[in-house]
């Protein structure tokens, strides 16, 4: 592997030598760059007469979240780079790469650090450089970068690719708007039964202010790309509704399908429930918790008191710690309580750091042994319908509605308070009509979702697609035929 290192990072900021006595400075790491792979996959690029893809990986579930589409690029030799982030370099948190055969096959990483504003800052100079890098490779190839979800990556990634070459990207997994029960608002005043019905078949409204920043990135990435890929209908209209051009918008499933066939068929390099014996005996609930809104004081707390519920009352929960969950319950201080509740109901309650394989997480959830998800992810409440599990979503609002008021495999279970929390989940849990509606419910995110999306872009590259479109041409007056300096 070669190593080449952004040059000239500070003197980006040059303009701003001083700020009263502190010196200006930004610093950011190198980025390496397997160059190897990079010439193999321009020269099938050139030999194809093809697109080039760069699947930009971000966080620990954008690792099986791309594996469907790496295995069909791979299987129709459509050149692909795989550009890592880095932003993860805890093992737990990128062992996906080795999980899913690809570790040796990333061609960028990028190795961004720091908050949000030092990413963002991080990868808008990375990726210039990088358009600079490739360029300089070869000009007569066309590099499509092809973003996912609702991670920075998939934000950050558009702007600088517009910035830098005038030119748009491919959004997976897109049109992911929040929406929250209008019944929401009345929760104190109706019985549960009702609550849940109304989730079901009642009036959902937009309201995209949270996951935060999740919302945001899969807003202004949409924003920035030129091809956008719904995983349902619903994903499509709210695209529509923004005044997303129909054309260019496609419904291809749930980007989650392939990797979790493949984890049914595979088993992990170690069984989760050799790892963690007390798994085997009864049914359990998984607790997870790592968006920022579930972090502020009052809803963490609730959540916790939540948790204490359940144990005291006979349920079986295992409370994953995320990393973001960790940073909570220092904050609270929290620790020590969870430690006795350990303590004290030994058979009862396991604490336990994050599972390293996405492995170990199926089989849990595919196991007669998973009672149902306590959650604030959104993959989750995908892979609990494809599983056909009960979901139960710790949250006032959802990107994925229609889990509930489609498919019926999930519920809102927000955390307001920590009594009303365990009600509810008290009631579904012993409600064998309801649990059964909800474990029998329609699968809602499509098959073959790869094979889809890897065939469109195929084709869009075969018919060389526009990656930017003027007004005129957007409007269908006529085309250029020669951007010259714009594009």
């Amino acid at each position: 592997m070669v190593n080449r290192m952004l040059d000239n990072y500070d003197s980006m900021f040059g303009g701003l030598a001083t700020i009263g006595s502190k010196e200006f400075s930004v610093k950011a790491s190198k980025i390496h760059v397997n160059e190897k792979i990079i010439d193999q996959q321009i020269k099938l690029a050139k030999k194809q007469k093809s697109w080039l893809l760069l699947f930009v990986i971000g966080t620990k579930p954008c690792f099986y979240k791309f594996y469907g589409s790496i295995i069909e690029a791979k299987r129709q030799n459509l050149p692909y780079i795989i550009i890592d982030s880095g932003q993860h370099y805890d093992k737990k948190l990128t062992f996906g790469k080795e999980e899913f055969g690809y570790k040796n096959e990333v061609g960028i990483h990028l190795s961004i650090r720091g908050d949000l504003t030092q990413k963002a800052a991080e990868l808008l100079i990375k990726f210039r450089w990088i358009s600079n890098f490739l360029n300089k490779k070869e000009t007569k190839v066309t590099y499509v970068p092809v973003v996912l979800g609702d991670t920075i990556m998939t934000s950050i990634v558009p702007m600088a690719w517009m910035f830098s070459r005038n030119q748009k990207v491919i959004q997976n997994e897109a049109g992911l708007r929040s929406m929250y029960p209008s019944i929401l608002k009345e929760y104190k005043e109706i019985p549960i039964p009702e609550f849940i019905e109304q989730q079901f078949s009642g009036q959902w409204k937009l309201c995209t202010n949270e996951p935060f920043p999740e919302q945001w990135d899969t807003f202004v990435s949409a924003a920035g790309s030129q091809y956008l890929f719904a995983p349902t209908n619903l994903n499509k209209e709210h695209l529509i509704r923004e005044g997303h051009n129909p054309d260019r918008i496609f419904v291809t499933g749930g980007v989650v399908v392939e990797a979790l066939k493949r984890k049914l068929a595979d088993k992990p390099s170690r069984s989760i429930f050799d790892i963690y014996p007390q798994l085997k005996d009864g049914q359990w609930i998984r607790l997870d918790i790592h968006r920022r809104g579930n972090l502020t004081k009052r809803r963490f707390l609730n959540i916790i008191d939540c948790l204490e519920l359940l144990i005291k009352n006979g349920y079986q929960v295992n409370f994953v710690e995320m990393n973001a969950a960790k940073f909570a319950i220092d904050k609270y201080n929290l620790r020590n309580k969870l430690k006795k509740l350990v303590k004290e109901n030994k058979n009862n309650f396991l604490f336990t750091p994050i599972w390293p394989e996405y492995a170990q997480v199926i089989e849990f959830y595919n196991s007669p042994n998973c009672l149902a998800a306590l959650t604030d992810s959104g993959g989750v409440q995908e892979e609990m319908n494809l599983l056909n599990k009960i979901c139960l979503t710790c949250r006032f609002s959802t990107e994925r509605p229609e889990t509930v008021n489609q498919a019926h495999s999930n519920l809102i279970v927000p955390p307001v308070d920590g009594k009303f929390m365990f009600k509810m989940i008290d009631y579904i849990l012993n409600n064998q009509k309801l649990k059964d509606k909800m474990q029998n419910s329609k699968k809602i995110y499509g098959q073959n979702v790869a094979k889809k999306f890897i065939n469109i872009i195929s084709k869009l590259s075969k018919n060389k697609a526009s990656l930017f479109n003027w007004t005129h041409e957007e409007i269908g007056l006529w085309k250029e035929k020669d951007q010259g300096d714009f594009l």
